[in-house]
């Protein structure tokens, strides 16, 4: 690979988006909004160690609008707020380079493509996309996927895709599956709770809802990626330098993988196993995965006899290279933190709940889905939004006779489809930036889909409605 340390955020290319921007202009409307809506609070209780909103508990509480400095403690804080996925982008990085450096990653990458046989087809998309699809929607995972990226990155664009098909298959493969995921505990798991729902019932049903949708964005993604291989003027990203991501594998053809190499990898392997079952069954969190890739890291040095220095120096090359993602998750927990300290999130909330209250049934279903999209951009943990959001979507259900199960289906549709949009969701700004796309173009490049999906959405939900998708 070369020129590691090129940050994407320092290139500017006409009528791009810079994040930063962005992000601080919507960090300042949502300050602004502290002195101007009408102040409210929901009153909120500990059940089961998880915090719970009381529906019928709103009242009006004394306005607390933010201070000046308060716009740019937002920063800070939101960095703080982020700090476990903001270190995990950092080390990683690290990790990576150090594996780079040691041309352990570059020797393993060719390796993979020389498996996956021409270089001119898309099985390599198909194949990182399902194992995506898997983490999202079954395991709901996004952040915890973060240390695939940066090796995916490299072998799509390597293979002589463009930039915005190695976005694609990242951000599609887990955005698309983590918004149906059959059993996505984050968001179903949370609301069936909530619900008193028994935990990922009527599974059979989001189980279609999901192979249609990751049918769907595999299709489209390796529609484009084929396009834009066969004709890359097509392509809309064209104008952007992925020569840092790019690796020139002639230097890999007439070479034996070494012993060191293969320990390398072996370790790189073993550490991705490690981080999943801690996940999946030690109740691991993201400070623990990052801790095991950096042992990981320093077991690579180790074995390649780096050297102290060396090691430390690499890992702060890579680290230097993964700020600009880093940085864009920390600024975009800001606009929460701005909206929890003005106090406006509970009463945004009640007033998009009381719009659609009296709606009939099916307008209702729809009116959720869309309540809880607009709520995405100011609040995207899927989490956060069922412990605040579920306890007034039930009791509306049951007043416009939805029900339960199919009030979480328009939840979580409506939690995981903008994901893909929401330019204050700060993992797909940190995904855009690891890949090299600008947001602009990202927006020319999904809306299509957001289309088809929306369409997808309204249809089964329409269907939820009518066979009464329960148990209740």
């Amino acid at each position: 690979m070369t020129n590691k340390n090129q940050s994407p955020l320092k290139k500017k290319q006409k009528g791009n988006i810079n994040p930063y921007m962005l992000l601080f202009t919507v960090i300042v409307v949502c300050g602004l909004l502290s002195f101007v809506v009408s102040p409210g609070a929901y009153d909120r209780e500990i059940i089961n160690d998880r915090t719970v909103v009381d529906p019928n508990s709103y009242h009006v509480v004394e306005r607390t609008p933010v201070s000046f400095l308060d716009f740019f403690r937002a920063i800070p804080y939101g960095l703080i707020g982020s700090g476990n996925v903001v270190f995990l982008i950092l080390l990683v990085g690290g990790v990576i380079e150090i594996l780079n450096e040691t041309g352990s990653l570059g020797m393993g990458i060719h390796k993979i493509i020389q498996l996956t046989g021409k270089k001119d087809n898309n099985l390599i998309i198909w194949i990182f996309m399902i194992f995506f699809s898997i983490l999202g929607g079954f395991l709901g995972w996004v952040e915890a996927a973060i240390p695939f990226v940066p090796i995916v990155v490299p072998i799509i664009i390597s293979l002589g895709y463009d930039a915005m098909t190695a976005g694609a298959v990242v951000i599609l493969g887990l955005l698309v599956s983590f918004a149906v995921g059959p059993t996505n505990v984050y968001t179903v798991g949370i609301a069936h709770d909530v619900a008193e729902l028994p935990m990922f019932s009527g599974i059979e049903f989001r189980l279609v809802v999901y192979i249609v949708f990751v049918l769907t964005a595999i299709l489209y993604t390796s529609r484009y990626a084929k396009k834009v291989k066969r004709n890359p003027e097509l392509s809309l990203t064209k104008d952007v330098d992925v020569s840092r991501h790019k690796i020139d594998f002639s230097q890999f053809e007439d070479k034996i993988m070494t012993t060191a190499q293969k320990f390398s990898l072996l370790t790189l392997l073993i550490t991705f196993i490690v981080v999943m079952y801690g996940m999946l069954k030690m109740g691991w969190n993201i400070n623990d995965m990052t801790a095991a890739f950096l042992v990981c890291g320093i077991i690579v040095a180790i074995i390649n006899k780096m050297g102290v220095n060396k090691t430390v120096d690499t890992m702060l090359v890579g680290m230097k290279g993964s700020l600009g993602g880093a940085m864009i998750v920390g600024v975009a927990r800001g606009v929460q933190w701005i909206l929890e300290t003005g106090g406006t999130i509970d009463p945004i909330i009640h007033g998009l709940a009381e719009m659609i209250s009296g709606w009939p049934t099916f307008a209702s279903a729809i009116g959720i889905f869309i309540v809880v999209s607009l709520l995405n951009g100011l609040v995207p943990s899927g989490s956060g939004k069922a412990v605040a959001l579920m306890p007034l979507i039930i009791p509306l259900a049951d007043l416009v006779g939805i029900t339960r199960q199919t009030s979480t289906l328009a939840y979580q549709f409506g939690d995981g489809l903008t994901n893909m949009a929401w330019f204050t969701y700060g993992t797909l700004l940190m995904f855009l930036s690891m890949a090299d796309v600008p947001l602009k173009k990202w927006y020319k490049f999904i809306m299509p889909l957001m289309l088809i999906l929306t369409v997808y959405i309204i249809f089964f939900l329409f269907i939820a409605v009518k066979i009464g998708y329960g148990p209740f």
